[in-house]
């Protein structure tokens, strides 16, 4: 099973290269045909491809659909490899799991848009239309790179599905062993014969193969002592088998003894030594998660202070500075997120998403500020939405490596209600002083200082809500974490009414309405914030690239909320929004 991932992950490789230089041969040729003078040859404009081209491109087609497949097969075959194992009485958790994951990840490489690129080629080339060819060879180069990743990511998987896999073996053969030859030591050995010799002689057979895999597994990791405790059993085993040939009893009871004797322990050493494997490796992972978490943590801190300078209109060259270092902070943080997801199926690649938005928005905001009249008014935002990617980041960072830790949603709930009630006490004393302060808006000055101020204890309640969140204790605090942060950005921007002291009392009330039940929030029975249009008082922006249709006009078709999608899984729910981001693509 693992040369069989090495072969489908070289074979992607290639396929991705041959699809990549192709695509940069037609866009050569596109951007050649572009320079072409008016009165050139009517197939030079047109750019008709080459015979040879279109060969190649049909070739990557085929290949392409049939490296799919390949990739389908090996995910069933992992399903057949863990059902077998179960059936054989190997049921080992740690085992199935790997396998599960690795199963997973197959699945979950073989995307809807690399399919929808490949029709896309295939259909190309029906036409015969060399541009929609171009296009399309483009687009299916940067699909099959996720399916590169994946496969190279299990490569390292299976090896270490293997391993697992080989240790549980082991250890239940020799358990199995073990037992067998303590039941000929008591049974067959006080009555030595020919019979019980050949008995011994299998058992001793079998300890000969048991020792030849530990000592292939020995290849991989260190298993001296298990190699040499199971060639002691195979030597007394044969010892015994000739005492009783000999129908000398008490020899054959010695050294049956002593056979058992040292396969007794072996079982234990093998599984201690998998246990110990998937620790350092989980470990590994989870220290390169925790750097990743503390470096865009640390980030996320610079980030909201060059935010908070440019909501002052600080534009000078020393915030310049600092924006374009924290942008380039964030490329070693994508290089340790690459790193665990090359160590462990739970770690997707898809964390780096919402990094890649921040680095995106905080190029928009620098932009905004090298040029001639830095505008500060209009990086404000950007440098925001960087903000809240970054934070994204960093729950999507603590979620998964808990996870990969194995911990149980369901271990936290008392500490949960009790952050949640301790919350609310926050939000009512904020509500408070928010109450105090609306008497004075207009005024200007140390209202205004004040107002930052509550909104910043505001932006601080919501990154709470965001970790409880995270770690799965409260299905609520999401969307609770949202209308906080909500909150903040209207405070943050002096917009403080009666109306938003309205929607922080409703805030308070829900917040102990979860801490009462942790089952999510109460319905609203006013429907105050589902019915009614956004006003100016609530004209606040939600980060583009985690809300579908935000870099346009927004999606034709609503996108289904996280609760409606919490009841399905992870493949079901990528399904459903795939199909709800096909009926708001935007048509040429």
């Amino acid at each position: 099973m693992t040369s069989a991932a090495e072969s489908v992950s070289a074979a992607q490789r290639e396929l991705s290269d041959r699809t990549r230089d192709l695509a940069e041969e037609r866009n050569r040729d596109a951007d050649g045909r572009a320079g072409v003078r008016p009165g050139g040859s009517n197939q030079q404009q047109q750019g008709a491809m080459s015979f040879q081209s279109t060969q190649r491109a049909e070739e990557i087609a085929r290949d392409q659909a049939a490296m799919s497949q390949r990739v389908q097969e090996l995910a069933q075959a992992v399903e057949e490899i863990a059902r077998a194992a179960q059936a054989a009485g190997l049921d080992d958790s740690a085992f199935q799991n790997r396998l599960r994951e690795v199963q997973e990840l197959l699945q979950r490489a073989l995307t809807p848009e690399l399919e929808q690129r490949l029709r896309e080629l295939q259909e190309a080339l029906a036409r015969l239309d060399p541009e929609a060819t171009r296009q399309a060879l483009q687009r299916l180069a940067e699909a099959q790179q996720q399916l590169r990743r994946e496969l190279e990511r299990s490569e390292e998987l299976f090896k270490r599905a293997a391993i697992e896999g080989e240790l549980a073996s082991l250890a239940k053969d020799a358990e199995d062993l073990q037992r067998r030859q303590t039941e000929w030591t008591k049974q067959d050995a006080p009555h030595p014969d020919s019979a019980a010799a050949a008995a011994e002689r299998e058992l001793a057979t079998a300890a000969d193969s048991l020792a030849r895999g530990v000592e292939r597994a020995g290849q991989t990791v260190p298993l001296a002592q298990s190699q040499a405790a199971a060639r002691r059993a195979q030597r007394a085993m044969q010892e015994a088998a000739a005492a009783a040939n000999q129908r000398d009893a008490r020899g054959a009871r010695t050294s049956g003894q002593e056979a058992a004797d040292s396969l007794a322990q072996l079982p234990d050493e093998l599984r201690q030594r998998r246990d110990s494997l998937t620790s350092a490796w989980r470990q590994e992972t989870l220290d390169a998660l925790n750097r990743a978490l503390a470096e865009t943590a640390a980030l996320a801190r610079r980030q909201e202070e060059v935010a908070a300078a440019l909501r002052d209109g600080e534009a000078d060259a020393a915030t310049r500075a600092r924006q374009g270092a924290i942008e380039e902070g964030t490329h070693a943080i994508e290089q340790e997120i690459g790193a665990a997801a090359g160590r462990h199926a739970l770690v997707s690649p898809q964390l780096e998403a919402a990094l890649g938005y921040a680095q995106n928005q905080m190029k928009l905001a620098r932009e905004q500020l090298e040029q001639g009249d830095p505008n500060p008014a209009t990086a404000a935002p950007f440098a925001e939405q960087a903000l809240d990617a970054l934070n994204a980041t960093a729950h999507a960072l603590v979620r998964t490596a808990q996870r990969v830790a194995g911990a149980q949603s369901g271990s936290g709930f008392q500490e949960a209600m009790e952050q949640l009630a301790r919350m609310a006490q926050e939000q009512q004393g904020m509500n408070g002083d928010a109450q105090g302060l609306l008497p004075m808006m207009g005024a200007g000055g140390d209202a205004m200082k004040r107002l930052r101020e509550l909104a910043g204890r505001q932006r601080a309640l919501a990154e709470q809500l965001e970790r409880l969140q995270a770690g799965g204790d409260a299905s609520a605090a999401g969307a609770l974490a949202q209308e906080a942060r909500e909150l903040a950005r209207q405070l943050e921007a002096g917009r403080l009414d009666a109306r938003t002291i309205a929607r922080q009392e409703r805030l308070y009330r829900k917040l102990l309405d979860a801490g009462r039940s942790l089952q999510g929030e109460e319905p609203d029975e006013q429907k105050d914030r589902t019915s009614r249009s956004a006003s100016a008082a609530d004209s606040v922006h939600i980060p583009a690239a985690l809300l579908p249709g935000a870099t346009g006009t927004g999606p034709k078709v609503r996108y289904p909320t996280w609760d409606e999608l919490t009841g399905l899984t992870p493949e079901q729910r990528r399904m459903v929004l795939e199909y709800f981001r096909r009926l708001n693509e935007q048509k040429p």
